[in-house]
């Protein structure tokens, strides 16, 4: 690991495990509910103990200034949108070196596996990851169990293989993205802190939870549950975005995730937080 990447990592991981607030969304939607103004919403997100978003480079030339101290995840790529008439593999949109220009401390990209596109897609991920590796940028794998992609995108677009329970695919799915040169594998919570933390312990790089799309947690508790059974079986972090800034009390459900992914409270005594 070369300083750069040491470095960069400790502005994410400020603490044993980290928070990142993702808002990239747009990318593919166009625009949200709550993702009006990205720079009011890293204002906000700054004023909370949060480490770190994530988000495309042409969002994040216009919240630099309000970025504070948080840390920043740079989307690398991109390509269909909820206009495309079928999914495909996505397309490189920045460089890792223009990610370093920017000041980005990490970057991700989206890996599918077991669709009809999958070796391509590794192909580029194991591409970047050389990249990234030359540059010292840690380099985020977003890859999701194949049977719950129609599920994040909200579409039925995907030509999928199946037959494994989503805890096995989750297993293999994370486990080869860090095959392929992924530092850290951000990916779907399978159901069972025992499952998940077989997937964390096999994966072979850090692994951090992805929220899901709305309506996946629909309260407050069951959302500090999905963090902190996440915690509870070895993820290093959490990346939870619409299901955080869609919500009205967005600061202090997110100092609630805080103390549990931070500092190991339980479910009862952040939920305190939100009154």
């Amino acid at each position: 690991m070369t300083t750069g990447t040491t470095l960069r990592l400790r502005r994410i991981w400020k603490h044993e495990r980290t928070v990142i607030i993702p808002f990239d969304h747009g990318q593919y939607g166009g625009v949200p509910d709550g993702l009006e103004h990205p720079e009011q919403l890293t204002e906000q997100i700054a004023s909370t103990p949060a480490d770190a978003v994530l988000v495309t480079p042409g969002v994040l030339s216009r919240i630099a200034p309000f970025l504070g101290s948080l840390g920043v995840v740079l989307r690398l790529d991109g390509a269909f949108t909820k206009y495309s008439p079928s999914a495909s593999d996505y397309e490189p949109v920045c460089t890792v070196p223009n990610a370093v220009r920017l000041g980005a401390d990490a970057g991700i990209v989206f890996t599918f596996v077991g669709t009809e596109f999958d070796a391509a897609s590794l192909a580029r991920l194991g591409a970047v990851s050389q990249d990234a590796e030359q540059w010292g940028l840690p380099l985020v794998s977003e890859v999701l169990a194949p049977s719950l992609l129609d599920n994040h995108f909200e579409r039925k677009i995907f030509k999928v293989a199946g037959g494994e329970s989503l805890e096995e695919e989750t297993t293999t799915v994370a486990r080869i993205a860090a095959e392929h040169g992924a530092q850290i594998v951000k990916t779907r919570y399978s159901g069972s802190v025992d499952a998940f933390r077989r997937t964390v312990e096999t994966c072979g790089a850090k692994v951090i939870v992805a929220g899901g799309p709305v309506g996946a947690e629909k309260s407050d508790e069951g959302l500090l549950k999905l963090a902190h059974d996440s915690t509870q079986a070895g993820a290093a972090g959490i990346v939870f975005g619409r299901s955080v800034w869609q919500r009205p009390n967005m600061k202090k459900l997110i100092q609630a995730l805080c103390a549990i992914v931070h500092e190991g409270a339980t479910v009862p005594s952040a939920s305190k937080l939100l009154k």
